[in-house]
């Protein structure tokens, strides 16, 4: 039995000794044994990746809590960007060929940009090393609390490194934390990366600036402009400078300071910018001072008839309006506070009295749209609160907000009553009805230069402004956050009202709509309850205000649902007067719990506007749609009907009719739409 047992050992003791050994990445000698104990592979062998799409990039670098790397090129805007889609705390790069240099050319004049990167080099959570030499290693060292993970291979941190069109090609490993066979192999690693500091001419992003910044008086964006070499004034800032120096004047000085004053106009301003200080603000410039009058300056009637806002860090409220500074009161009692909430509530329950499919939702929407008004004043805060989270990946800002709804449904009267909620007093909305290009662009450029929060309400807009028509919106709305704003400004927000429902597919993420689906009777009755609405004081604004304040001191997160602060300030202003959320408090955003394209398809139906007929078809059954047509053969009815079906519903239009292909999905749509009662409690419990 032993003779046997010697013989099965023989060949492996004739196995040369090279056999029995493997040589890892480190070059230690792992040998073998014939005993229990078993090399493993799992240092020794690393992964290969080609990357060819954008997914497989994102998933080697995903994970990690810091990254060290060594790389050709890389630019500012993808450094940013590296925090933001990886959730990396650290990162510390080496770049070569002088590639760093050209940095402040890239970022000269963009001052946001700049103090996003200063300020993750100030604490140290950035890291760049350049070098003129020309290094084209590609090393990454990604950690987190588990696994160190290093990739070597042809990938830039680039964007083209990681797009769709460029092919790369990698090899990684992962060590575990703990795994000391594998110490020597990271400890190489490191010591091959710290080599690339040895240059003679290395120096530190940002390293200049921080030593500029150290004794400067100046404001961050000063220097920031300076040491990226931007020489060009910008007249309009220095405008906007000078209004906002305006708005101080006139708020803080006493009624009875002389009405008049003067402020320097600096010799760099632009003849073309200083009509803006002659044509909105009424200045009398003369020996390089403008001179303007406090009087004029707090008259809504100076501003397009918008009230000019300011609010204080406590979330005191002023106001100018009929040439006087107003003081919003601070201290609301309990009652004050609950009649005024009663009074929101009776303008809103207005609609149980008019012609309307689905109260209940449009109700909703008119609530909503009540929040949408008291967080106007607060969305450059909120937009902040963005930039500092998604500064590269979304440059949206906050959605600008359309109320629509067929003329006789109170859209203009509701203007009237959200400017009676944040004044004092119903204000006309601007009449939009004839606004053309020039109206539009003298509008903007008003607006953005006053440094007012107060929303401007523009009315009875035309139909092409939120379309691919000539003469729409889209360029003016694209950039009023996207470009033009920047954290020092304060742009208000605009509330379009208008009887025309289709927008295009660009309006759609810059714009929100609420519709109000109703029509008002115009009895007198119903004009009385108005008329004693807007005649009584409402403090809810200036409760909402306080609340809201603290709430933004103490620090909010970015969240996706815009009004989602104000919902809580609303929920906490009813507790504080002990009094119930009506049923059609939006606790979410209306649009997830009702379906405003399916109502209003539902109402078109209900009102007779189309006759259907099932068509059977080789293909099966189809669905037409007869709509009802003006004299010159078309149907407006038909493109707003059609405008609000959703993609799943197959459809195609000839002459006045409207052919669905596929009629279950289009019935499973048109059912959403059916009014049903859900209350708070439903909504609050599921």
């Amino acid at each position: 039995m032993s003779q046997r047992v010697e013989k099965m050992k023989n060949p492996n003791e004739n196995r040369s000794q090279q056999d029995l050994k493997q040589e890892t990445l480190d070059g230690r000698i792992l040998e073998g044994s014939s005993g229990n104990k078993k090399t493993s592979s799992r240092n020794v062998f690393p992964k290969t990746v080609f990357l060819k799409r954008r997914a497989k990039f994102e998933r080697l670098f995903n994970g990690f809590n810091e990254l060290r790397g060594v790389t050709y090129v890389t630019s500012p805007e993808f450094l940013l960007d590296l925090y933001v889609k990886y959730d990396f705390e650290k990162v510390e790069l080496i770049i070569g060929d002088g590639i760093m240099d050209g940095y402040k050319q890239e970022l000269d004049g963009n001052d946001l940009l700049i103090g996003a990167l200063f300020s993750r080099v100030e604490d140290e959570t950035l890291i760049i090393h350049g070098t003129k030499a020309t290094i084209h290693s590609k090393i990454y060292i990604l950690t987190n609390d588990d696994i160190t993970r290093i990739i070597c291979g042809s990938p830039n941190l680039s964007k083209n490194a990681e797009g769709n069109r460029q092919r790369e090609y990698a090899w990684y490993i992962d060590i575990k934390r703990g795994d000391h066979d594998s110490l020597s192999f990271l400890q190489q690693i490191n010591q091959d990366y710290s080599k690339h500091l040895e240059e003679a001419d290395i120096v530190r992003f940002m390293e200049d600036l921080q030593n500029l910044r150290k004794n400067s008086e100046n404001e961050r964006k000063e220097d920031f402009l300076f040491w990226s070499g931007s020489e060009n004034p910008d007249s309009r800032k220095i405008i906007r400078g000078i209004v906002k120096e305006v708005q101080e004047i006139a708020f803080i000085e006493d009624q009875d300071s002389q009405d008049s004053f003067s402020i320097v106009i600096p010799k760099s301003v632009k003849e073309k910018d200083k009509k803006i200080l002659l044509t909105n603000l009424n200045g009398r410039i003369q020996g390089g001072k403008a001179t303007f009058s406090r009087s004029h300056f707090l008259n809504e009637c100076s501003n397009l008839g918008m009230p000019r806002m300011k609010i204080g860090g406590d979330g005191n409220v002023i106001i100018g309006l009929g040439g006087q500074k107003i003081s919003l009161p601070e201290n609301i009692t309990k009652e004050e506070l609950d009649s005024s909430l009663s009074d929101i509530e009776e303008y809103i329950e207005l609609v149980d009295e008019a012609t309307c499919f689905h109260k209940d939702a449009v109700k909703m929407n008119m609530m909503e749209a009540v929040l949408y008004t008291m967080a106007a004043p607060f969305s450059n805060e909120w937009l902040r609160q963005k930039r500092k989270k998604r500064l590269l990946t979304d440059k949206t800002g906050p959605k600008h907000l359309v109320i629509f709804g067929a003329a006789g449904n109170g859209k203009t009267t509701f203007g009237r009553f959200q400017n009676h909620l944040l004044s004092g007093q119903p204000i006309e909305p601007i009449n939009g009805k004839n606004y053309t290009k020039p109206n539009w662009d003298n509008l903007f450029d008003h607006v953005m230069t006053q440094g007012s929060p107060f929303p401007v309400i523009i009315d009875d807009i035309k139909a092409s402004c939120f379309t691919n028509a000539p003469g729409n919106l889209e360029g003016r709305v694209k950039t009023y956050f996207e470009n033009e704003w920047s954290p020092d400004k304060i742009f208000p927000m605009m509330i379009f009202n208008t009887n025309h429902g289709i927008m295009s597919e660009w309006a759609g993420r810059r714009v929100r709509k609420l519709d109000f689906l109703l029509r008002f009777k115009g009895n007198e009755q119903e004009q009385m309850k108005v008329e004693g609405i807007l005649s009584r004081n409402n403090h809810v604004f200036s409760e909402f205000s306080r609340i809201y304040s603290t709430k933004l001191s103490n620090g909010i997160e970015y969240n996706t649902d815009e009004l989602k602060l104000a919902r809580e300030v609303f929920q906490q202003m009813y507790q504080n007067a002990e009094r119930e959320l009506p049923s059609f408090f939006p606790l979410e955003e209306p649009e997830q719990i009702y379906d405003m394209d399916a109502i209003y398809c539902r109402e078109i139906e209900s009102w007779g506007l189309f006759t259907e007929e099932t068509k059977k078809t080789a293909n099966g059954d189809v669905l037409k749609l007869e709509f009802e047509t003006n004299r010159y053969g078309s149907s407006k009815t038909l493109e707003a009907f059609g405008s609000r079906l959703p993609p799943e519903v197959s459809t195609h239009i000839e002459q006045n009719k409207l052919i669905i292909r596929n009629p279950k999905e289009y019935r499973k749509f048109m059912d959403s739409g059916r009014p049903s009662k859900k209350g708070l409690l439903a909504r609050l419990f599921g």
